[in-house]
């Protein structure tokens, strides 16, 4: 039976290059405690031909799927642990659950990996529709994601990020304790490190089995960006950047919904770097319009571009869950409850 950490991989937020299972606990080893620890969701084969230093989506490994459910500024872990559960009930594979201090990340390993960037539309569309009316949903799997390691220490949120026992939440999620710090017992447990188990999910039978009703050919990105000033900006949006201080997901919800409407809803994988920098940008000149309290240029550029491979905005379900949405309005996407 595979392992459940291959190599290479990218950790740490800079994206490091990581060869080995020696060098992935050495980094644990040097940086917990001090800072947040983190690695790529998935392992590559290859390196880009050109910048050599990146590794080639096209030849990422995806051997599960991933959704970080978050409890937001209000701090309602109740209906956190209720949407969970339901995800839970919808999910047939081997699942592991990490507590990461504000939230949970849900990994549901796959029988077989499936490889390659073609595969992450795929993989985006069995994450959405297993989390379909999720209002705490606050992201899927991405073949550049990164994830924050298990059992080791949130320095943002000065708590520890835990295996817990899935079948024990299962059974009773309102009323499972999440452990303070990591248990030893629970190790076995480890989305990464822990024990591998027979998982009953295939990715490439669902997509079989699910296939697109209407197949849509989307283009490669072509022609001039489009202007910050005329994308339209939905009434949810609207709510949480008017204030002077808004949240970190708020501003991230932002730019995803920028950068989709600037490329003209293409693939964000089709962007050349030229094009990229072109919206980063945009985007850049247009937050600087906005008059946030604690607004820095440079500390906007350096999110901007961390953002604007991502594939989706946030659905309105996000937003219903965060109080910004009361009705549906011209961007109703048919998840709100």
């Amino acid at each position: 039976m595979r392992s459940l950490l291959s190599f290479p991989r990218e950790i740490g937020l800079k994206r490091t290059t990581c060869g080995s299972r020696e060098e992935f606990d050495s980094y644990i080893m040097r940086l917990n405690g001090k800072a947040s620890c983190y690695t790529s969701l998935y392992h590559f084969r290859d390196r880009c031909s050109v910048r050599h230093w990146k590794f080639d989506t096209d030849s990422v490994v995806i051997d599960r799927a991933w959704w970080d459910f978050d409890s937001g500024e209000r701090g309602d872990i109740v209906a956190v642990k209720k949407d969970v559960a339901k995800l839970l009930t919808r999910l047939n594979g081997d699942v592991r659950i990490v507590a990461t201090g504000r939230g949970f990340h849900i990994h549901e390993l796959f029988e077989s990996p499936v490889i390659g960037r073609d595969w992450s539309r795929h993989l985006d569309r069995y994450e959405r529709e297993m989390a379909r009316g999720l209002k705490t949903l606050d992201g899927v799997g991405h073949a550049q994601k990164l994830t924050r390691i298990p059992d080791t220490f949130n320095v943002t949120r000065s708590r520890w990020a835990v295996n817990i026992d899935a079948d024990a939440f299962k059974a009773d999620p309102l009323g499972y304790e999440i452990p303070l710090r990591p248990d030893p017992r629970l190790f076995v447990n480890d989305p990464f490190r822990g024990q591998p188990s027979r998982s009953k999910f295939n990715l490439a039978r669902w997509v079989a089995e699910n296939p697109i009703q209407q197949a849509i050919q989307l283009p490669a990105y072509k022609g001039p960006i489009g202007v910050a000033s005329q994308v339209p900006i939905p009434p949810c949006l609207e709510r949480g950047i008017s204030v002077n201080n808004p949240s970190h997901e708020i501003r991230v919800a932002l730019v995803q919904h920028m950068t989709e409407n600037l490329r003209w809803f293409a693939p964000s994988d089709t962007m050349t770097n030229e094009q990229r920098d072109s919206i980063t940008k945009e985007i850049c000149d247009f937050i600087a319009t906005l008059g946030w309290r604690d607004y820095n240029p440079s500390i906007t550029l350096k999110q901007v571009r961390s953002v604007v491979n991502y594939e989706r905005a946030p659905s309105c379900a996000w937003f219903q869950g965060r109080n910004l949405c009361d009705r549906p309005c011209w961007r109703d996407d048919g998840t709100l409850r």
